[in-house]
């Protein structure tokens, strides 16, 4: 496992940490020790999102969206973040994912690319650094290949810091319409979050897949700040049953 930095959170931060952000990119922060993701709405992050969806069209089988963002202090001053491309594409046949495309997608950011593998996973590439500030905001351009058909298409990436100082992300999904209607979009969506998303850990609050004194560290500091994440018995204040409550799904282990 790698080495873990925890920053501020969101929350915890001040106000002028949150910068504005580009609404319907994928928001990202390393703030919990490992890069987290979300989605950016009305200019503002929402973290816990690993379900995207975007279109190709900006120029014929092409989008450069989403892009990754991040609010200032979101990273360390002048972190490097690249991607790997956890397996192939895959198409929706109209109730799931269960087939790989015939099309790739090529992957760029300016003379740097890379495709999508036929099996297996494959190492992509650094494709931004942080500010000065710890915002962190780039984009690359996502190409359908030929024969480039009409249909929807599932892309899983994982994000990771190049100097192993923030832990790598779980693995997130882009789903892309190739002039595909908002419902088969929609559809695609569904299905991912239901069938390649697992049922959250309440109790791995540092969310590095393990339960350790971390998680207790990161559950009191939730509880202090008052944010909502601390509030496991459900009732809408944070009290001691919360933290009872957290220690029975401790406890019970994920």
């Amino acid at each position: 496992m790698r080495k873990t930095a925890i920053l501020c959170s969101v929350a915890a931060c001040p106000a002028a940490a949150l910068a504005q952000l580009h609404t319907g990119d994928i928001a990202i922060t390393g703030v919990s020790g490992l890069v987290e993701t979300g989605i950016v709405e009305a200019g503002s992050p929402i973290f816990g999102q690993r379900v995207f969806d975007t279109a190709f069209g900006e120029l014929p089988n092409w989008t450069n969206d989403p892009g990754f963002d991040s609010p200032n202090d979101a990273f360390p001053a002048r972190t490097e973040l690249g991607f790997d491309i956890m397996g192939p594409v895959l198409e929706w046949d109209g109730a799931a994912f269960d087939g790989v495309a015939e099309s790739k997608i090529l992957i760029s950011k300016g003379r740097v690319e890379v495709e999508t593998p036929d099996s297996g996973m494959q190492p992509g590439f650094i494709f931004g650094t942080a500010s000065s500030t710890g915002r962190f905001h780039h984009h690359v351009g996502f190409e359908l290949l030929a024969p480039a058909s009409d249909g929807v298409y599932l892309l899983e990436l994982v994000l990771w810091d190049d100097a192993a100082v923030v832990d790598d992300s779980q693995p997130f999904f882009i789903v892309f319409g190739q002039n595909a209607t908002d419902d088969q979009l929609a559809d695609a969506v569904a299905w991912v979050e239901t069938n390649l998303i697992g049922e959250p850990c309440r109790a791995d609050m540092d969310g590095d897949g393990s339960l350790t004194i971390f998680d207790f560290l990161e559950f009191q500091n939730s509880f202090d700040a008052g944010d909502a994440s601390a509030d496991f018995d459900g009732d809408g204040s944070l009290t001691i049953f919360d933290f009872l409550s957290f220690q029975n799904e401790f406890d019970a282990g994920c």
